[in-house]
């Protein structure tokens, strides 16, 4: 599946999501059939929270990590897309969690926290749209205390044959005809299939993660590989 390198200038990663951004969530649960919440949930868990840690979500979006670990740590979330933070701070308002969340707009190439402030980090499906990713996982690990953990969503490709063929047709048929249709954003779902197809393969990345200072890296395939769950643990 892989691709040329889409265009992923901040300007307009931060524009095209901003445009798509009201129909967002509801596209997350419609192309995921409800699962991302279960994606979500595994990640979360592979921190190990107890409670009275800090969190840093970056690449936050809406705060869907946010809302979900928030009974388990005091979480900021830092996003470059304005409308989507609008509605995590509406959600954030709506669920009771003002008191538990902060959300910070900045780029997660040059995070808004000082160094060794968090004890955990997660990107849920938005380091491959970091223009250069190796400097965001710096960055966490900058921000992250020794021994603070990390986990990272992000989509990859089935290695079983039956499900990988079913899995790229509708990743690249389906799925972008859905995502026009109900957001009216013509480009963005079409980006989904090319950022995919262009991040690096797991051994790849757990390389560049290795290289940003975290030890103890994992790759573990969730629903059949369509997801990874990056993890590790800062030196």
């Amino acid at each position: 599946m892989t691709t040329a390198a889409p265009d992923k200038a901040p300007d307009r990663i931060s524009g095209m999501f901003d445009a798509i951004a009201p129909r967002y969530d509801l596209l997350n649960r419609v192309l995921s059939a409800g699962i991302d919440r279960r994606w979500r949930a595994r990640a979360i868990r592979s921190l190990q929270l107890t409670g009275r840690e800090t969190l840093l979500d970056v690449c936050t979006g809406t705060a869907d990590v946010a809302l979900q670990a928030v009974s388990a740590a005091r979480v900021i979330g830092v996003d470059f897309a304005g409308a989507m933070l609008s509605i995590g701070w509406r959600k954030t308002i709506a669920a009771g969690q003002a008191g538990r969340v902060t959300l910070l707009r900045g780029d997660a190439t040059r995070l808004p926290v000082t160094d060794n402030s968090v004890d955990a980090a997660t990107v849920a499906f938005g380091i491959r749209n970091v223009q250069r990713p190796e400097i965001a996982c710096a960055e966490m690990a900058r921000a992250l205390r020794t021994g603070g953990r990390l986990a990272i969503l992000e989509f990859g490709v089935p290695r079983i044959w039956g499900v990988s063929t079913l899995y790229l047709w509708y990743f690249k048929h389906l799925l972008p005809a859905v995502g026009r249709m109900v957001s009216g954003h013509s480009a963005a779902y079409s980006y989904l299939p090319a950022s995919v197809g262009a991040f690096p393969p797991p051994a790849e990345f757990m390389a560049i993660l290795e290289r940003a200072g975290f030890s103890e890296v994992r790759a573990d395939p969730l629903t059949f590989g369509i997801v990874y769950l990056y993890t590790g643990v800062r030196r």
